[in-house]
């Protein structure tokens, strides 16, 4: 691995023996080299992702303390995309530090988005490992930054919209809503709308018919861009 003796990621020097090597291992290298007593960075990208929607759904909140859930899910889902995450593991150099089987490389797993999202993701949960949960949120504030602020500083557009822009964007047919179920009395009405585009399907519920196609909107987003 390169820079095998580097255990500075982004600031963060790492204090346990083994994390940072964890982090930039992927498995296809595990099964070229069976005789290593080691992991593949999995389990730390499950960490890690857990970690990042909180710290980013916090922010969102607190810079937003007028938008509905659907929105802040919008929002949320535009900055921990997979491409939007890739972005940034790629800025960080994770995927040229990345311990890879030859036939991942040989393939261009190095060059490939979704490894460098996954790497990121790696890198913050072993940083919640190695110096626990305010350390974690400090390196995702600091490295989603810029997105973050990119977010803050455009006008926040509704999950309806942001769904069309997406579609329109992928060439697909535009999302078709319809109301599933109705209930409860006049004053205090409970809607269920699905949304489906280009046969990917989400629900949602709101006391409106708007809001409820806001939620299903911002849980397809979420479906697509994750």
């Amino acid at each position: 691995m390169a820079e095998e003796l580097d255990l500075e990621i982004a600031g963060h020097r790492f204090r346990q023996d083994g994390l940072i090597e964890t982090a930039l291992t992927h498995s296809s290298y595990l099964h070229e080299h069976p005789d290593l007593a080691a992991r593949d960075f999995e389990r730390l990208e499950f960490l890690g992702d857990a970690v990042v929607d909180l710290v980013v759904g916090e922010e969102l909140y607190q810079r937003f303390p007028d938008a509905t859930e659907g929105e802040l899910t919008s929002l949320r889902a535009s900055i921990v995309s997979s491409v939007a995450l890739a972005s940034v593991g790629r800025a960080l150099g994770l995927p040229e530090r990345a311990r890879l089987g030859r036939g991942e490389e040989d393939t261009g797993g190095r060059g490939r988005a979704g490894l460098a999202a996954s790497l990121y993701e790696a890198f913050i949960g072993a940083v919640y490992v190695d110096a626990g949960f305010a350390r974690a949120r400090e390196k995702v504030l600091e490295t989603l930054r810029a997105s973050l602020d990119a977010i803050t500083d455009a006008t926040t557009k509704s999950s309806k919209t942001l769904l069309q822009e997406w579609a329109q964007a992928e060439r697909l047919s535009l999302p078709n809503y319809r109301v599933l179920e109705a209930t409860g009395p006049e004053h205090k009405r409970d809607f269920v709308v699905e949304v489906e585009v280009a046969g990917q399907v989400a629900r949602g519920t709101g006391a409106s018919k708007r809001d409820a196609q806001e939620s299903a909107a911002a849980n397809l987003l979420k479906q697509v861009t994750k």
